[in-house]
């Protein structure tokens, strides 16, 4: 009744109160797709309350919660007031209104990471009463809601009620990677057992959520089963193998356990992994940050001369070699190493790539169906300076809207081959529909194969004035943005001298039309002879 006359005076009208609560939630959904080995079935990504555009961006689970941090702007201080505001009065009260107005301000804007944490805080400063309402409406929020960021709520606000009854659920929610820090940190505070709930958890996920959680678990004090895990199986994940490598070098022990005399192929393939990873660092820190980098791939390269090595094994040794042939000045990483021992290791290398005839084993990786060792038989190939051209033009024949394989075929060719590729694009491309009119389209969805497989046909013209005009059109008037902006790139490169009478017309068509603003700038700059953007 106070709060009723309060808005009165305020002349503000009660929202309508919502009917939040559904059987068909969230949880219900990862219920039904979990796999005999706890781990979730493919169909369970997709979330119900997932945005269906086949034209938008589509972020990774997990992926904006783990690229962004606390939001302190004005707006955001605002929004935790109120909601501080409305957990307070369901806590003391449990009325719908508020219940209501709180689902409706977590659900209706998208970004909730930014202020969750500081909503806690203000959450435990209150000492608000678990019962006998809070609990059971961070329950609900997690268990029986088919929106995300409700769920994200009620899980953080479970793991700050000390009642151990929805841990099983916490778990289960868990398992999805939009979901797995939530119900690490809400774990964190219920579980009798959290070192072997965080491993457990780790065992089934393999996204965005595996990466923070083998973070907070490798900080943690490990047994030797969870540490042999870490080296062999932590690093593993759907995004990069970089954002754990060192993470798992180091409390895996990885370069303790290279220093034994032999060791398995599963720990030699981890190890190589791991290594790769190190010195490819970019999105996180690798080898700059591991100080047994010099040791672990002198061991590494011992055990190499021990066993019969693959295509896979060479692609990590010619990499290593690559590494380790840097000057200490481009990589500051090579400067603990002393010069004697980097010497012997390149030597031993050298021996090692030059201790069989390769050409065979490529030939049958390239012929293979399995991507991953067709994948190494090209990597192997254009190591040892092997002509991959008949085996990615018949690749591309079986399958013609295929983007990697028109990747690789123009990656590939030579002078001679450009008007059988012109040919065969104008032949083989959906180009009535690759060219159906500009629009401002991404390009991302069920058709992404099609415009990417134009991308790389277009590309490739840069170098052949006049030639697969036909293809230089479609591309303009293609619905997918960047189509047009490489079409546009690729006449910069010709030069007006070169263009026909239809593409100039084309051109200068597009101008008028286009409906990209970036996009209208460099046609207008095209047109100028000016320097494109």
């Amino acid at each position: 009744m106070i709060d009723w006359i309060k808005n009165l005076l305020k002349n503000e009208e009660p929202k309508e109160i919502l009917e939040w609560e559904t059987e068909q939630s969230i949880l219900q959904h990862l219920k039904r797709n979990i796999n005999e080995d706890g781990s979730l079935k493919e169909s369970a990504e997709t979330l119900p309350d997932e945005k269906k555009s086949d034209d938008e961006i589509k972020f990774a689970p997990g992926l904006m919660d783990a690229m962004f941090g606390a939001d302190e702007s004005e707006e955001s201080k605002s929004r935790i007031k109120k909601l501080s505001n409305l957990i307070s009065k369901i806590a003391k009260n449990g009325d719908n209104q508020s219940k209501s107005d709180f689902y409706r301000e977590i659900t209706e804007n998208e970004s909730v990471i930014g202020i969750i944490d500081e909503f806690l805080q203000k959450l435990v400063q209150s000492s608000l009463p678990v019962e006998p309402y809070l609990f059971n409406y961070a329950n609900n929020l997690a268990s029986k809601t088919n929106n995300r960021n409700a769920v994200k709520f009620g899980i953080a606000i479970l793991g700050l009620c000390q009642n151990k009854k929805p841990i099983n659920n916490i778990k289960i929610l868990g398992l999805h990677d939009e979901f797995t820090v939530f119900s690490t940190i809400a774990l964190s505070n219920l579980s009798d057992n959290l070192v072997n709930d965080l491993w457990e958890l780790a065992k089934q996920v393999d996204g965005w959520g595996k990466i923070q959680l083998v973070d907070r678990l490798s900080e943690m004090e490990l047994n030797s089963e969870i540490k042999d895990w870490i080296v062999l199986e932590g690093y593993k994940n759907n995004i990069m193998y970089e954002y754990l490598a060192l993470t798992c070098a180091k409390n895996g022990m990885l370069n303790e356990k290279l220093t034994v005399e032999s060791i398995d192929n599963n720990l030699y393939s981890s190890a190589s992994n791991i290594i790769i990873a190190l010195i490819d660092e970019g999105p996180a820190v690798g080898m700059s940050g591991y100080d047994d980098s010099c040791e672990t791939i002198e061991n590494f390269i011992r055990h190499s001369k021990t066993r019969n090595l693959n295509i896979s094994n060479y692609i990590t040794l010619h990499r290593i070699k690559e590494y380790l042939e840097e000057s200490a000045e481009e990589n500051e990483t090579l400067k603990n190493w002393n010069q004697n021992d980097l010497s012997n290791c390149l030597i031993d290398i050298t021996k090692l790539l030059n201790s069989k005839d390769w050409t065979e084993e490529v030939k049958i990786a390239l012929k293979s169906s399995d991507n991953i060792e067709y994948w190494n038989g090209k990597q192997a190939a254009q190591k040892l300076g092997i002509d991959i051209w008949n085996t990615v033009w018949q690749k591309l024949k079986q399958n013609p809207v295929d983007s990697s394989a028109w990747y690789d075929v123009t990656a590939n060719a030579k002078e001679n081959n450009v008007e059988e590729i012109i040919d065969f694009a104008v032949k083989n491309l959906p180009l009535e529909f690759l060219g159906s009119g500009p629009k401002d389209s991404t390009g991302i969805g069920d058709d992404y194969q099609k415009h990417s497989s134009l991308d790389s046909v277009i590309t490739f013209l840069e170098n052949y004035p006049k030639k697969g005009e036909k293809l230089i059109l479609v591309g303009l008037d293609s619905p997918v943005t960047r189509n047009r902006n490489m079409a546009i790139r690729v006449l910069d490169k010709w030069k007006m001298e070169n263009w026909s009478n239809e593409i100039t017309e084309k051109i200068k068509e597009l101008k008028d039309i286009e409906p990209n603003e970036d996009t209208k700038k460099n046609i207008e700059r095209l047109l100028k002879g000016e320097e494109l953007e």
